[in-house]
């Protein structure tokens, strides 16, 4: 009588490359682009996240599963650079350009206010010239003669 084998003797742990690999297959990655590298976004951008005064991390953490995505590299790119990415030019609405434009609406908002509410400054009232007075009336009348 042949020895019976245990089942729980073949149930060895599985790796987590294979996980990740078979995760990635049921989003839709092909093997190509699997082996090819899949990058990882940070869905907002880091640079765009908010810092806890209290602990002085980003919120929500870097790390935190929720907010990471798989991405293909072509498609992580132009997330990251813009339309342009394939040159490295940067583009509105990228997660690299934001941060800048951000600043600059900042700095815009606050001149902005501060010329809105500062005092009225009045210029002072110009000082008149002494001219002339009007010119008598040097031509003849129209119309009949008086007389």
């Amino acid at each position: 009588m042949a020895a019976r084998v245990k089942t729980s003797d073949h149930r060895k742990h599985i790796p987590i490359g294979v996980r990740l690999h078979a995760c990635l297959l049921l989003l839709g990655f092909t093997e190509d682009e699997i082996s090819g590298g899949v990058e990882w976004h940070h869905d907002p951008a880091l640079c765009l996240r908010v810092v806890d005064k209290k602990t002085g991390l980003l919120v929500p953490h870097p790390n935190d599963p929720g907010f990471i995505r798989p991405m293909r590299k072509a498609d992580h790119k132009v997330r990251t650079f813009g339309p342009g990415a394939e040159r490295r030019i940067t583009t509105r609405g990228s997660d690299v350009s934001e941060p800048r434009r951000i600043e600059r609406m900042a700095e815009r908002h606050k001149e902005f206010c501060r010329t809105a509410l500062a005092p009225k400054k009045r210029k002072p009232a110009k000082a008149k010239k002494a001219g002339r007075a009007w010119p008598k009336r040097t031509f003849a009348r129209k119309g009949p003669p008086h007389g």
